[in-house]
C-alpha cells in the first residue's frame, strides 16, 4: 500500500487555544500593569521638568487629544477656552487605554465613558474616574507634569 505524503505538522485546537489564552494575559498584565501609566499620575517623570504638550491653539475648545511623549502618556482636553485639563490615559476598570471620541474620553475595551473636562465616570463599567495628570498653559504651550 502507498504511503501518503508527510504533511506539516498541523497543532491541536487545545494547543492554539493555549497560546492564544497565553498571549491574551501577557497582553493584558502588559496594559493593566498596576493600573497607572509608566509616568504615574503626578508631576513630570523622574522630577523633570514639565513635558510641552503643543500650542495651546491647536487643541479647539470642546475637544481632546491622545499624548504620548519623552515618557508622558496622557489625555489632555480643552473644555472652555481658558482651561486645559489632562488625566492618565489608563481605564480604572482592567487597564485598557481611552480615547477621546465626540465629547467623551472612551474605553476600546468595555465602553465606560469618562467626562472630557472632569475625567469623572459617565458611563461603566469603570466605577472611578480617570487620575487626574498636571496640565497647564505659560506662553501659549500646553505644559504636562
Amino acid at each position: 500500500m502507498p504511503q501518503l505524503p508527510s504533511s506539516p505538522s498541523v497543532p491541536s485546537r487545545r494547543a492554539l487555544l493555549g497560546l492564544a489564552g497565553a498571549g491574551s494575559a501577557a497582553a493584558l498584565t502588559a496594559c493593566a500593569g498596576d493600573g497607572a501609566p509608566a509616568t504615574g499620575g503626578g508631576g513630570a517623570p523622574g522630577g523633570t521638568a514639565p513635558v510641552d504638550a503643543g500650542p495651546v491653539e491647536d487643541l479647539p475648545v470642546g475637544s481632546a487629544v491622545k499624548f504620548d511623549r519623552d515618557g508622558v502618556q496622557a489625555v489632555v482636553s480643552r473644555p472652555d477656552p481658558e482651561t486645559v485639563v489632562a488625566f492618565s490615559p489608563v481605564c480604572p476598570h482592567q487597564g485598557c487605554m481611552v480615547a477621546p471620541r465626540e465629547e467623551l474620553f472612551v474605553c476600546p475595551c468595555h465602553s465606560s465613558q469618562f467626562d472630557l473636562g472632569t475625567g469623572e465616570v459617565l458611563a461603566g463599567p469603570a466605577e472611578t474616574g480617570l487620575e487626574p495628570y498636571p496640565a497647564s498653559v505659560a506662553g501659549g504651550r500646553i505644559l504636562l507634569g
